[in-house]
């Protein structure tokens, strides 16, 4: 379920804000169907601010969760059973969209997840594979950069691979990619590789910039069948005060 090839007609700017912002309900669906939007199956639709966006496109059992903000993306495509949390902001500059209609797109693959309170730059792409990954809290995700030495901006892609994951705070910056079934940790920077070799997969990375730092094996959360990692039994006999 694609639509980021489709000729770029927009819905109806002042609907769709007034759309989105609506709680979820099969009246709130309906009508961001009517307005040419493609979603799927039971699909939650939480109460989001979408300014000046292209169609969305979202698969069966996804749910987008609450104050979310869309602003200038040409393509919001959600796979199915994806999930966003809250508080996240999703932007573009849209003067790159007048050149071409590849660019401005926000693009998640089946079982992928982001949780609260990050930011995407989609000014180019940014794209997260199949069962990839945004943990934590306040990442940034920088799709366009300047060119200091030619005096100009430029704009690439951000690419998560299948499994991948970051951990809270980390920046990924324009033409990163973190490799298949890879762990970003916290506070990282990732930056273009110079190499494709640069990037082995299954990998730990960390630091500023980040580095490959070992091998990860045998994650079950690579085999997860849901967006969602429930909340289990535990010991507390570590938070006993004394």
């Amino acid at each position: 379920m694609t639509n980021h090839h489709l000729p770029n007609v927009r819905p109806n700017k002042w609907l769709s804000l007034l759309l989105w912002m609506l709680p979820n309900s099969d009246i709130k669906t309906w009508a961001l169907r009517r307005l040419g939007n493609q979603i799927g199956r039971d699909v939650s639709l939480g109460p989001s601010i979408v300014i000046g966006c292209g169609r969305f496109t979202i698969g069966d059992e996804s749910a987008i969760a609450t104050f979310n903000v869309f602003r200038n993306l040409s393509t919001v495509d959600v796979g199915a059973k994806a999930f966003i949390g809250n508080f996240n902001q999703f932007t573009a500059a849209a003067d790159y969209q007048l050149f071409s209609p590849l660019v401005g797109k926000f693009i998640m693959g089946d079982l992928s997840t982001v949780t609260n309170r990050h930011y995407f730059d989609c000014s180019g792409q940014v794209i997260l594979r199949a069962r990839a990954g945004i943990g934590g809290i306040r990442s940034i995700f920088q799709s366009h950069e300047i060119d200091l030495m030619e005096n100009r901006t430029k704009v690439g892609r951000i690419v998560l691979g299948e499994n991948a994951m970051t951990g809270t705070g980390c920046t990924l910056l324009m033409d990163s990619e973190l490799p298949p079934r890879s762990v970003l940790a916290a506070r990282s920077l990732l930056t273009k590789a110079k190499r494709r070799e640069d990037l082995p997969e299954s990998g730990l990375y960390a630091g500023v910039p980040a580095r490959f730092i070992r091998e990860v094996t045998d994650f079950e959360w690579w085999d997860r069948d849901s967006y969602n990692t429930p909340v289990m039994e535990f010991d507390d006999a570590k938070f006993q005060l004394d």
